[in-house]
Formats: C-alpha cells, structure tokens, sequence
C-alpha cells in the first residue's frame, strides 16, 4: 500500500519516476469512445481558376433577432497593469514604440462576433464568416497538407461557436508568402456547421483605387497573441494603399498604419457602407525589406471567391 507523501517530499525526477512503483486509486468507468483512433474525414481543397471582368459585390447578412448595429464594439474597461519591482526599482514591460491602434472587445453583437480563429494543422491565424457556412482567411494560414481545419469564435474568453471544415477553396495554395503571391493570398473555409445563420456574415467588396489614401474608415478584427488569444482586437483609422505596380484580379494593399502582428494572417479589412459592413482585404504579410509596410491581399479575384464558394456550397 503507498505511503501518504509529507510536505518534504520532491516529486519524482523523470528517473526516479521509471523505476518506482506507483499505485493510483481508480474508479469505474468505461472507456470513452474518444480515445479510440478514429480517421477523420479528409477536407476536399478546389483550386479556383483566375478570371477577368468585374464581380458583383457580395452582400452581408445579419439575424433577425439583432435590432441594431454598433459603429465599434463595446470594450471592457483595461485595468491598470501591475507593478512589477525588483530591489525597490519598476521595471518597464517591452514597448511598442509606435502608436498601437488596436483595442481589445468582448461585444456579441453583429459584425463583431463574426471574428474568427483558424487551427489548420500546426498553422494559427484568424478570419471571419463571410457565408452561412463560410470562412474567409488567408491562403498561407492553411495547412494543405492536413487533413482539415477548425473555426473558434471567441468572445471575452467564452467560446461563441466552432466548426471544422469540410473544403477549402484558393486559387493559391500558398505556404511562403513573397511580394509575388501577397495578392492573391486569400481561402475560403466551407464549414460543417451554419455558424453564419445564426451569427451573421460579412460580405465582399472589390476595393477601389479611389480610395487610396483618401478614407481612413476602415476597420479590422483578429486574435493579436500577444495580447489575448481569449478576446479579439479591433482597430480603425488606418489608410490603404493600392500597389501601383500590381495589376490583374488579385491586388495587394499596403499600410503603414494598420497594426498587425504574426498570428493575425487572415483578419479581415472592411469598411461600412449603407448595406452593411464589407470586406475588401485580408491581412497577409509584413514586408519589412521592401519599405517597412503591413500587406493586405484584395482586389475582385477576392470578392470572386466569396462569390463562388457561396454558390457552390450553399
């Protein structure tokens, strides 16, 4: 019979622990079905071919049970963080030294609560629904050579809803993302569950060089890690730029200030118009050799694939 330990013991060292003889008292249960190794079902991934012309936007939709919509989340009050001192002198955190634009929310409300997370095999990034049961993000969040995806959303740590897929469709399957491929760096998640009927789902807008540096309206949602992976972030009063030298369906966006970090590839840029909030871009890359900017893939070969995907998987 095992000995009751006395607050002087040491746990066991890895060593010690192979060698000892340790007896757990169990109870009755039967074995979960769970724990048996079971093959999931493989997500189908589509390659989408590249068009010319001009797409229709897609438009957003909300449930019928919301009376209103907030022009920007509700955030919770931030507490005051604590002092850390060592020999009777504060020591200061690592700073951002430049303006940080994002603000963490807990709001439930629409479009809002349409902010995801994106696990695809050992890869992480966010994205939002932007269909019934769909999912847009970036290409190169996608693990393609995993057997499928899953959705999170999560507000002020409670899990809201989640899905897994069942496809994914890019025109890119993109893991390295480079100056040539940022544009087009875009996928769409189909998922097994119609989160969007009951959440709402933004819709999809070609982004207009007109706009270029001229309108600071725009927002963005994600899960910055080093801020919280429990509660999402949100930012406006950035401005986008269209490459001038990128030309074709896919167009990448450059901002010098949107705030973005690793782990917030997929998050959507959108802006409101008078039918609702709209997405023109999807976080990418930072590319900090070409001039120090944040890439944003848009252009109509995204509203496009929205555009598809929600017509081949209603």
């Amino acid at each position: 019979m095992a000995r009751n330990p006395t607050s002087s013991d040491f746990p066991l060292s890895p060593i010690q622990f192979r060698s000892a003889k340790i007896s757990v008292s169990r109870h009755e249960s039967e074995r979960p079905a769970s724990l048996d190794e079971q093959e999931a079902a493989r997500r189908k991934i589509h390659t989408i071919k590249r068009t010319t012309g001009a797409v229709p936007d897609v438009a957003p939709s909300m449930p019928s049970y919301d009376e209103t919509m907030n022009s920007a989340p509700r955030m919770p009050p931030i507490s005051s963080p604590a002092h850390v001192l060592l020999n009777g002198h504060e020591l200061e955190p690592l700073a951002i030294f430049h303006p940080d634009g994002r603000n963490l929310y807990d709001d439930r409300t629409f479009p809002w609560r349409c902010v995801c997370q994106v696990t695809s095999g050992t890869k992480t990034g966010c994205g939002v629904l932007i269909g019934p049961r769909h999912v847009l993000t970036a290409s190169h969040v996608i693990d393609w050579n995993a057997s499928g995806d899953s959705v999170r959303l999560l507000q002020g740590g409670t899990l809201i809803g989640t899905a897994s897929s069942t496809d994914a469709l890019a025109y890119e399957f993109i893991s390295d993302v480079t100056y040539t491929n940022a544009d087009d760096d875009y996928a769409i998640l189909v998922l097994n569950a119609r989160l969007g009927d009951g959440l709402g789902m933004l819709g999809a807008r070609t982004y207009d060089s007109d706009w270029d540096n001229e309108t600071a309206n725009w927002f963005s949602i994600g899960y910055a890690p080093t801020l919280s992976l429990a509660t999402p972030v949100f930012q406006t009063g950035f401005f986008l730029d269209e490459d001038d030298f990128d030309l074709g369906g896919g167009r990448m966006l450059i901002t010098k200030t949107g705030d973005f970090e690793r782990g917030m590839s997929g998050s959507p840029v959108f802006g409101f118009w008078d039918g609702g909030p709209f997405v023109v871009g999807v976080v990418s890359a930072g590319m900090s050799g070409l001039g120090n900017f944040n890439a944003i893939a848009a252009g109509s070969n995204l509203t496009r694939l929205v555009s598809q995907a929600r017509s081949q998987f209603p």
